[in-house]
């Protein structure tokens, strides 16, 4: 039974490893094992947790804001964000201000006249840098901005450079409260920025745009669509928004929403005028809506363009056992071990992943093929589980029937009371652990 425990620990246990987790300096860890539980102390816990984990993220902000990556530094704050529960507001606004210098650091001279040239090529200017008046001088409407004038207008430029070029006009006529808005998104506050872009003009596409990123950031997909259809229908088409598709992110929510068939006409109706749109999330939602010799298609094709894209293999051998290939599954996870040098001696640039490790060792116990592999397999992926999720509990399950564990029948029973009523993995507990 010390197996069944450690793949579905009780509450006081998931409590105990949480402090452990907390001392020895993992907040993350601490905080999954703590979710969902309803504890007092385990609420207290939970909110220490994730305190401990939004300093930790303005720190790792700060490493890649010196490092020059704004993508990552943006991620973390987005986490800061939601786990910020206000209990060290002066370690925070530290952190703040050391991330602002930091930022403000990398804007050396050549780089600020290299946006400053290519601002003066654009046909408006939205920003004031180029002698049109500035949002940030005296004759502003309102006074929203810090006096660092130049470093203000250099972070508003950044972002109106992810705009298409036809969209950035618009960018003057929103004002301070569409650039303060934005800057709030781009510090994680996604709250306080969505409060401000819902009080802009409906009619504006930047402002549905921001409005969208924005709930996104929320985690409400609904309003997410809402926001991204009424952008799509103002500028005639999904956009590329930098390293956003409008399109895409659309599909996503949809699907979030419990709309499969909705994501898939969505991303469809992109690849109409960009046929390489989509990638890996068109061919989840052909294998959701099992469209299984589309979604092989689109995966082979995918694999030949990126060849050490390891969820690539694990996604087409996921298609290919829904259709009932098993054996050609395995060779598809047996080519990304392969692909990777995973063998021993050989170049060893890239381990192979859970997702494959599990996935193979999943297929050859179910089938009872390659036993003595497949249990080195299961080993390795248990290994670097960590947070177990019910195909981790269902793995292990298959060992101790190879194995001959006592555990298995408390094991099997666990596994189906975690399944809703016409779960098709209910079938699945039937056929290899009866």
């Amino acid at each position: 039974m010390g197996l069944l425990s450690w793949i579905f620990p009780s509450d006081d246990d998931r409590i105990e490893t949480a402090k452990s987790l907390l001392e020895r300096g993992k907040p993350n860890d601490a905080r999954m094992e703590l979710l969902g539980i309803e504890k007092p102390s385990a609420k207290s816990l939970l909110q220490e947790s994730e305190q401990a984990l939004a300093i930790l993220n303005l720190q790792h902000a700060i490493s890649w804001a010196q490092a020059g990556d704004d993508r990552r530094v943006q991620v973390h704050l987005e986490l800061v964000e939601e786990y910020d529960h206000g209990d060290d507001p002066e370690k925070v606004q530290a952190l703040r201000r050391e991330l602002r210098m930091v930022r403000t650091g990398r804007s050396e001279a050549a780089e600020h006249a290299r946006r400053k040239k290519e601002a003066k090529q654009r046909a408006a200017d939205p920003l004031g840098v180029t002698g049109g008046a500035s949002w940030l001088q005296d004759n502003a409407k309102d006074d929203l901005f810090d006096p660092e004038q130049e470093v203000l207008e250099a972070r508003l430029a950044l972002i109106v450079e992810n705009y298409p070029e036809d969209l950035r006009s618009g960018v003057a006529d929103l004002g301070t409260t569409f650039a303060k808005a934005v800057l709030d998104l781009e510090e994680g506050q996604a709250s306080k920025a969505l409060v401000a872009l819902l009080a802009l003009d409906d009619n504006a596409p930047l402002v549905r745009w921001e409005r969208a990123r924005a709930a996104h950031n929320l985690g409400d997909p609904k309003a997410t669509a809402y926001e991204l259809r009424g952008f799509a229908e103002l500028v005639g088409k999904h956009r590329n928004m930098g390293r956003q598709h409008s399109g895409e992110l659309l599909a996503l929510v949809t699907a979030e929403t419990g709309d499969v068939k909705g994501a898939l006409r969505v991303i469809r109706s992109v690849r109409v005028d960009e046929p390489e749109q989509g990638g890996a999330l068109f061919a989840q939602l052909l294998l959701a809506n099992e469209q299984l010799p589309e979604a092989e298609s689109v995966l082979t094709k995918l694999i030949k363009t990126h060849p050490r894209s390891q969820g690539l293999y694990a996604l087409l051998a996921r298609v290919r056992v829904a259709g009932g290939h098993r054996e050609a599954a395995a060779t598809a996870l047996e080519a990304s071990m392969q692909q990777n040098c995973c063998s021993p001696g050989q170049c060893g640039n890239q381990a192979p992943s859970q997702d494959v490790l599990r996935s193979l060792a999943t297929l050859y116990l179910e089938d009872g093929i390659e036993q003595e592999r497949a249990l080195d397999f299961a080993q390795q992926a248990l290994s670097l589980v960590k947070r177990p999720m019910w195909d981790d509990a269902y793995l292990q399950a298959l060992v101790a029937r190879r194995t001959g564990g006592e555990a298995l029948p408390a094991m099997r029973t666990q596994l189906l009371t975690t399944l809703k009523e016409g779960d098709k993995r209910t079938d699945r507990v039937a056929q290899y652990l009866g």
